[in-house]
């Protein structure tokens, strides 16, 4: 069925807003560029506090005119320095109001390798593209975001490489009707500082559970994200829920935690309705040494509620992606369960020991109320997954870590790539290799939705701080309820990014 698209007139006006300010702030007076320290992320690098300029001695310096009183009434002008870290900053001398105009894209290609039986659906009919080889845009994301007034934050986040297929729904995914439909990504306001409550976000935000779902697609060590999240975190809504949300952290940022309620989706467009649930997440830094270079990070998230139409749907689809979202083949699903409601518990565990990156994450969903496609009560059904992965880095990095966030962040390589014409190699950039184990369980009483287990090998080129190249290797088993459609499954994908 197609799948509906926002408001293009309700889209474009969520921009208006951050963008005019930025350009009448920055116009009203001439400033002075300057380097501060900004990370263009998918939640702003200053969550609580966005992070101050640090002027550097190639600084290019303009004198801004005296300030003229204005007539009452009429508010007053600020201007704006232009800089750049990681991403383009507009900041006010005063640090009253801050702009981030920015994006990222990814480039994929990929090629899955497998019997053509072992991607078609459960009950054996055609599914999305099969084993189709792809070039495509993965993400193309514009972005602005900032604060204003020392205390208010805002975000408005689009992914234009969204896309959904005309058809009546008879038809199998084609694109020979291929419609744009962007889509929202981070869209909120946030109060910082609140009494008690800490910082409080209003909006279409990351659900709180998950360290890979609260990773940003920038940062991601492989080009998927684990079955896990797909299948329990993200499968129709991208990880997104819309609502309002508190978090905060002890003073040395070794604790932090969110909570909040939300409304449900089952869509990528931020539309929810009736429906409620709770959520919330806990991380904490028993070990923390030399600046991160060595450090142990706990945590647990909790999502639990009511379900959108009494029904949940669980899927997953294979490590690599060939093509939008609509079209790729789906090799474990559910299919629309009726039931009454839902609770995941996500705990994670992750270690940074110099060069050296571990992370695991083990998610357990329950459904009450289950009943399976024959129509048979099934009581409380119980699906799981989970992942542990290791990366090492080659060139002597480390993994950062976000301690306000509980997430791994930017890289940033002891030397950027540089190697031009005519010149010696003055930087090779960072380079790392991992390892991944994910399986998935969506097999219950009745309900079978089927087995993933994959094995994914990766190697990341950093060519800067905003610039990489990926390789994977995917090695999957997909045990379907139907050993006609059950196999292996071999892919290899390449990817070309950059944020700013």
């Amino acid at each position: 069925m197609p799948t509906s698209s926002p408001d293009a007139t309700g889209g474009l006006r969520s921009w208006i807003a951050p963008v005019a300010l930025a350009l009448a702030l920055a116009v009203a007076q001439p400033g002075r560029a300057q380097l501060p320290h900004w990370e263009a992320e998918p939640t702003p690098a200053r969550s609580t506090q966005l992070p101050q300029p640090e002027p550097t001695p190639t600084a290019v310096s303009a004198t801004s005119p005296a300030q003229v009183p204005l007539p009452v009434g009429v508010s007053q002008r600020s201007p704006l320095e232009a800089s750049w870290t990681n991403g383009l900053l507009f900041t006010s001398p005063d640090d009253q109001f801050r702009v981030h105009v920015g994006g990222n894209a990814q480039i994929d290609s990929t090629w899955l390798i497998g019997p053509h039986n072992v991607f078609l659906t459960n009950g054996g009919n055609s599914n999305g593209v099969g084993n189709s080889s792809a070039t495509f845009i993965r993400r193309a994301r514009l972005r602005v975001d900032g604060d204003i007034f020392d205390q208010f934050d805002f975000v408005v986040e689009y992914n234009f490489a969204n896309a959904d297929n005309d058809n009546d729904g008879s038809q199998p995914p084609s694109f020979s009707n291929l419609n744009g439909s962007p889509a929202p990504g981070n869209v909120w306001m946030q109060i910082r500082d609140v009494p008690v409550l800490g910082n409080v976000r209003i909006g279409y935000q990351v659900k709180p559970i998950g360290m890979s779902n609260n990773t940003g697609q920038t940062n991601l060590p492989f080009l998927e994200r684990p079955d896990n999240r797909d299948a329990f975190y993200g499968p129709f809504d991208n990880g997104f829920a819309i609502g309002i949300s508190a978090r905060n952290h002890t003073d040395s940022e070794r604790i932090t935690w969110q909570y909040g309620v939300y409304r449900p989706l089952t869509n990528a467009f931020g539309v929810a309705l009736n429906k409620g649930v709770y959520g919330g997440r806990a991380t904490a830094l028993p070990w923390y040494e030399d600046g991160g270079e060595r450090l142990m990070h706990v945590g647990l998230g909790v999502w639990a509620g009511e379900l959108v139409q009494n029904q949940l749907r669980l899927r997953a689809r294979p490590g690599l992606r060939n093509g939008p979202g609509f079209a790729v083949p789906v090799l474990a699903d559910t299919g629309e369960i009726p039931g009454n409601r839902q609770c995941l518990l996500a705990p994670e565990l992750a270690f940074v020991l110099g060069p050296w990156t571990l992370q695991a994450e083990w998610t357990g969903q329950y459904l009450t109320q289950a009943v399976a496609a024959d129509g048979q009560r099934q009581g409380t059904a119980f699906f799981q997954g989970g992942y542990v992965e290791a990366l090492y880095f080659l060139t002597g990095e480390h993994q950062e870590y976000d301690k306000r966030e509980g997430v791994f962040g930017r890289v940033i390589p002891k030397t950027n790539y540089r190697w031009k014409r005519g010149a010696a190699c003055e930087g090779g950039g960072a380079w790392q290799v991992g390892a991944r184990f994910s399986y998935l369980d969506l097999n219950d009483k009745a309900i079978q939705g089927g087995k993933l287990y994959d094995w994914t090998l990766g190697l990341n080129w950093f060519l800067n701080p905003n610039m990489k190249l990926q390789l994977n290797y995917v090695l999957e088993r997909r045990d379907a309820p139907s050993e006609a459609v059950g196999g292996w499954i071999n892919g290899v994908g390449v990817r070309a990014a950059y944020d700013f």
